[in-house]
């Protein structure tokens, strides 16, 4: 298969966008509601935050999609950027 199931954001209200998911309500990594993201096949992810002006990106070449380590490794980053402005 190229890809796992997965759902980021259990029970969150989200919206759909040409290009992106946005979140219109906080994260729990500290994601602002309003943020936008998205996931590409090979495990490539990105998140825009315009209320925090914050934004990441991970690129992979790793298939299937939704690969537990690239998961994991993208809730990391975007947890470590957070808690970097919380100390700034």
């Amino acid at each position: 298969a190229l890809s796992n199931d997965v759902n980021f954001f259990p029970g969150a209200d989200i919206r759909w966008g040409l290009g992106y998911m946005m979140n219109l309500q906080g994260g729990p990594n500290g994601r602002s509601a309003g943020t936008f993201s998205w996931g590409g096949l090979y495990n490539t992810y990105y998140w825009l935050d315009p209320a925090k002006k914050v934004a990441g990106l991970i690129m992979t070449q790793i298939l299937p999609f939704a690969d537990p380590k690239a998961v994991k490794l993208y809730g990391q980053l975007e947890a470590a950027v957070y808690e970097t402005l919380k100390s700034a």
